[in-house]
Formats: C-alpha cells, structure tokens, sequence
C-alpha cells in the first residue's frame, strides 16, 4: 500500500484491510497483469464527439474487460458505481450531471442498463476483443489520464508509485504526493548529516 499508494495511513485502512483480509478466503485468487484494447475499440471511443465523454467510455471499457477477466461469465457489465467510476475517469462533476454523461453514451448505443429498477450495473456495448489489439492498459488508478496519455497529451509515470500525473516539464520524476515524500527525505538527511557533522568538530 504505501509503494503505490503514497497517502497510505495504517490506521485509515486497518478496518477495512481487515475486513478483507477475513473475507479472501471466500474467493479464488484473480491476478490481472492488464487488459488489451483492441483497434476497433479505440475508434469507437475517439468517434465520441465529446472529450469527456471519451474518458468515461474509455474507462467503462477498460472495466468491462477487467470484470470479464475475473468472471468469464460477466460478459461486459460493469457494476461499479458513479462516483468510483468517475474517479477512476478523472471527472469532476456534479450527481446530476454523472447521470447525464452516462445518458448520453447510453442515446449513442454504447452502454445500456438493467432492466431491474434497483440494478445501476453498467452494459458495455463496444468490446470487440478479436480486434487487432492496440493498447495494454496496467494500471486502472486513473484510467481518464490513460486514455489522454495516448492521446498525446503530456502525462507521465510517477517513478516514486507510478501513478499517471501531468508533466510540467521535461525534468518532472514524481508526483505531488512523492515529490513532497522525496523533499522531506531529503531533508531529514541534510539534518542529520549536519548533525554528524557539528558532532565532530
């Protein structure tokens, strides 16, 4: 947790670390080392005329594929919810508004939902796995900058958690939260080296 998660606090997550952990056994281990987009994929979602719009399917469709993987037989539903989703598509906005976008990809024939009133789970239409496979995604922390990473806007790889950031300039290594990490190291170790060092005169 603190390798990829630099605000980690033990006591933040000792509850929920716990639950889980009492819980595992109930379930078969699932490693995902990532998903494929394939070509055909990527052309649905740049033919969306709205940019924003782009970052949520894009991440709807990189859930879908997660969610297949776990469960064969889940078959490109996505039942996370509005605000996990919008938080991994890096979108701030409004509850109203969420429903709204979602509607929106829901009037263009991309995603549909269940016909249960209480059921907001997610039916991903536009996974065309026997495509030609373009993009391998890893990391689905912030699946919005994945997608504005291959679209050639200037994002990099935190080398402190490797989490996706907006490049400044051409020298930038972290992210804010590592950057603050590797400052205040920094510093504790200037400290005590002019500790050691008024030690010895």
């Amino acid at each position: 947790m603190e390798t990829r998660y630099p605000r980690y606090n033990p006591l933040d997550w000792s509850a929920s670390l716990e639950k889980y952990a009492k819980n595992a056994g109930k379930y078969s281990l699932c490693e995902c080392n990532g998903v494929w987009i394939t070509e055909d994929e990527l052309k649905t979602v740049d033919e969306i005329p709205d940019q924003t719009l782009q970052r949520l399917a894009f991440t709807l469709l990189c859930l879908a594929k997660f969610q297949n993987f776990r469960n064969p037989d889940n078959h490109n539903w996505v039942n996370y919810s509005n605000g996990e989703i919008y938080s991994m598509a890096c979108i701030n906005t409004t509850a109203f508004k969420k429903d709204i976008k979602l509607n929106a990809l829901k009037e263009s024939g991309l995603i549909e939902y269940a016909k249960k009133v209480n059921n907001l789970n997610i039916h991903v239409l536009y996974l065309y796995n026997e495509g030609k496979q373009k993009l391998f995604v890893s990391d689905f922390r912030k699946l919005g900058y994945e997608w504005k990473l291959y679209k050639g806007e200037k994002y990099m790889r935190c080398a402190g958690c490797g989490i996706l950031t907006k490049r400044k300039n051409n020298i930038q290594r972290y992210c804010k939260d590592c950057s603050d990490k590797v400052r205040k190291k920094r510093q504790k170790n200037m400290m005590k080296k002019r500790r050691k060092q008024g030690s010895v005169k």
